[in-house]
């Protein structure tokens, strides 16, 4: 009796693991291909981009008028920025991918410098000797980007693959898409270019200031441990690799493997600053408002030491709202020295997290502002359609990265919402937001 007792228990338990066995699997399963579709849409994504680049500058040279080939430039530089951002999506951190950011992140600042400057309403023979050089360029990235999708598409190869064979740092040979993402990059560190030193200066210099900032170099073991206290998780299993030479900067990816719900964040060498985390999970029904993932999140920054900081932008994708902070000086608004946090609203948890540009413009935050004109001035150039509700003064960095001291004009017209930049020197209109629609 006590025997067929014990067997029966055995019975039950057995079934139990391999039932809990199944799910995990069948969770790590949903995850996985998840991941998987996220990085081949965001690959389609930007060889299409490039393809559109290629296209707009072709477009570019077959006119000689500035007033027709500024749209053209400003839709290359949108363009360029877009396919920075589908780089930033898919898995090549640990990977030397950065000559071709850099490209891009040049490529589109040269577009818009040209299409803003006035030359007597024509093209200079050195801007269209620059474009001809670019249009060219941009076709070898298209056709080698779209020759390593075609060797994914015949072969059925994965991104996971990819993800796990960096991750591995062994970086086998035989990896055709990490051979062909290396060829590419390899190809474009070739490309001769007059950029000057205002365009030259890349996104990649920028995050370089990582490297500088306050406290001791920390190991592995330490990053893992900071991500852990950031998050406020005891126990945890946890994976660190460091970040390769494409990352811009020296800084530890860690995993955290929760059941359903990983965590992956970047920590700085230096320091052991935590630079972003992304949390994966599914997200329910709408059950918060974007006002109360407001709250969530100003919660979550004073927790971890971030004063000052105030709401500029509510976004809300997915049930998750995504929501855009900006240091406070006084009566001075920081642009710059910005934060983005994601809030699932079916909770409120926090589920991303990015202080990048917090932590790399730390040192405006030393300086001192003044405006040569006043507010009323600089309001004379807005539209006569829009209703000013707020001004403030702000420090907005131009697409050129340059930090420039502006008046900030909240406004309204019918049902959508405005923030419009004029330049607090000159009284130039610098960039409008559409906020709200």
């Amino acid at each position: 009796m006590g025997r067929n007792i014990v067997i029966a228990v055995l019975v039950v338990a057995l079934i139990s693991t391999g039932y809990w066995g199944y799910l995990e699997h069948k969770d790590k399963n949903v995850i996985s291909t998840n991941a998987e579709n996220n990085y081949q849409q965001a690959y389609h994504n930007l060889t299409y981009y490039v393809d559109n680049i290629h296209d707009h500058l072709g477009t570019t040279l077959g006119t000689s008028s500035k007033d027709l080939a500024a749209p053209e430039l400003t839709e290359v530089w949108r363009m360029a920025s877009l396919a920075r951002g589908e780089i930033g999506q898919l898995p090549v951190t640990l990977l030397p991918f950065n000559k071709t950011q850099e490209f891009l992140s040049n490529l589109g600042k040269f577009s818009f410098q040209t299409a803003i400057k006035s030359n007597n309403g024509k093209l200079s023979d050195d801007e269209y000797k620059q474009l001809q050089n670019l249009y060219n360029q941009s076709e070898e990235i298209e056709t080698d980007l779209r020759q390593v999708q075609k060797t994914i598409v015949d072969n059925h190869l994965k991104w996971m693959d990819v993800e796990v064979a960096l991750a591995s740092q062994k970086q086998p040979n035989d990896n055709q898409v990490i051979d062909g993402l290396k060829a590419v990059n390899q190809k474009v560190e070739g490309f001769q270019n007059e950029w000057g030193p205002a365009i030259a200066r890349s996104n990649l210099d920028e995050l370089s200031e990582l490297n500088k900032l306050d406290g001791p170099t920390i190991s592995k073991e330490q990053a893992g441990e900071a991500v852990k206290n950031f998050l406020n998780i005891k126990k945890a299993q946890v994976q660190v690799r460091q970040l390769g030479k494409g990352s811009g900067y020296k800084a530890y990816n860690v995993t955290i493997n929760q059941k359903a719900s990983p965590i992956v964040a970047s920590v700085t060498q230096k320091g052991g600053d935590v630079v972003s985390f992304i949390k994966h999970r599914d997200v329910g029904s709408n059950k918060l408002s974007l006002n109360d993932a407001v709250d969530k999140a100003n919660k979550f920054l004073k927790s971890h030491g971030f004063n000052n900081m105030k709401v500029t932008k509510t976004d809300q994708y997915n049930n998750v709202g995504v929501l855009t902070y900006v240091l406070s000086k006084g009566d001075v608004f920081l642009y710059p020295s910005s934060i983005r946090i994601k809030v699932a609203l079916d909770n409120g948890e926090v589920l991303g997290f990015d202080d990048k540009e917090y932590l790399v413009h730390k040192d405006n935050r030393l300086k001192s502002y003044k405006p040569k004109i006043k507010a009323a001035e600089a309001e004379k150039g807005l539209s006569q359609n829009l209703d000013i509700k707020t001004t403030d003064l702000a420090v907005y960095e131009n697409e050129l990265g340059e930090e420039v001291l502006c008046y900030s004009f909240l406004g309204t017209r019918d049902k959508d919402t405005y923030r419009v930049f004029v330049n607090a020197n000159t009284g130039q209109q610098e960039k409008v937001e559409l906020l709200t629609a």
